[in-house]
């Protein structure tokens, strides 16, 4: 039985707090390298939703020039205060998962409520004061504070989003697997994709809501309404669009680099 104390070694010669230390410094280079690969997607599509739902520019016109700045200046762009918002962002929320995994895989102990728990309040918190901070950078009226339920219905949108993509992905991996539906490598990828993918038709509405109340502070209900229902459609393929590389891509690229960056260091094989 491996002793779980500073001076138990492995056949690899790390101690446990080196071994743990070790896996948590990959939790966190995996969470950057998948961030930084598709930061620059999410920035456009977030600045994109904003502008749109500001009148500021249209939702294909604000893609098309803002992806066109980004392949003409991609050092400029990676540089700006939008871009390393949503990079840090994500590098949190994909830390956070990590290095709950991390945490739980040491003590023995189910994930699944603590990264529920964990990753909602990192991405939540984080999220909310970003889109604050879009809406004041890429808004038409001038910056004012942001209604409480406003960020009310940002919470709502992000522990939907958080839970479609790192609670329901495994769920719906092993059914998949066990209906002979796909292997398993398949099984984990269709359902990273899926999951966060499919409740944007659920999540959008609330985010649509939230920069209404912010954009137009005395609109009737009725006109809110139907604000909503105009955007609807178009919003939910851009954030569907948006989601797959933040929480599909972004995820399976998390888990690709974690997962090879421990094998290489053979730190899968540390007794903790």
């Amino acid at each position: 039985m491996a002793d779980n104390t500073s001076t138990a070694t492995s056949t690899s010669g790390l101690t446990f707090d080196a071994a743990v230390g070790a896996k948590l410094a990959i939790d966190f280079a995996a969470a950057g390298a998948a961030s930084f690969f598709v930061a620059p997607f999410i920035t456009t599509v977030d600045r994109a939703i904003i502008e749109n739902a500001s009148g500021k520019r249209g939702l294909s016109t604000a893609l098309k020039e803002i992806s066109l700045d980004f392949v003409r200046n991609p050092l400029s762009f990676v540089r700006r205060k939008e871009f390393l918002l949503i990079y840090g962002l994500y590098t949190a929320t994909y830390l956070s998962a990590n290095a709950i995994d991390t945490v739980c895989d040491v003590v023995e102990t189910d994930n699944r409520l603590p990264k529920f728990v964990g990753t909602t309040a990192v991405n939540m918190g984080l999220c909310i004061a970003k889109d604050r901070e879009f809406a004041r950078m890429f808004g038409v009226i001038a910056p004012a504070k942001f209604p409480l339920t406003s960020v009310a219905l940002f919470a709502v949108r992000d522990s939907m989003t958080v839970g479609a993509s790192f609670v329901a992905p495994p769920v719906i991996a092993t059914y998949f697997e066990s209906n002979g539906y796909a292997n398993n490598a398949t099984s984990n990828s269709l359902a990273q994709v899926l999951c966060p993918a499919m409740v944007q038709f659920v999540s959008t509405p609330f985010h649509l809501l939230s920069l209404d109340l912010y954009n137009r502070k005395d609109a009737s209900p009725q006109s809110r309404a139907s604000f909503v229902s105009r955007e609807y459609l178009k919003s939910t393929a851009a954030r569907i669009g948006r989601i797959a590389p933040a929480f599909g891509f972004g995820g399976i690229g998390n888990r690709y680099v974690r997962d090879n960056l421990r094998a290489t260091w053979c730190l899968d094989d540390v007794a903790v």
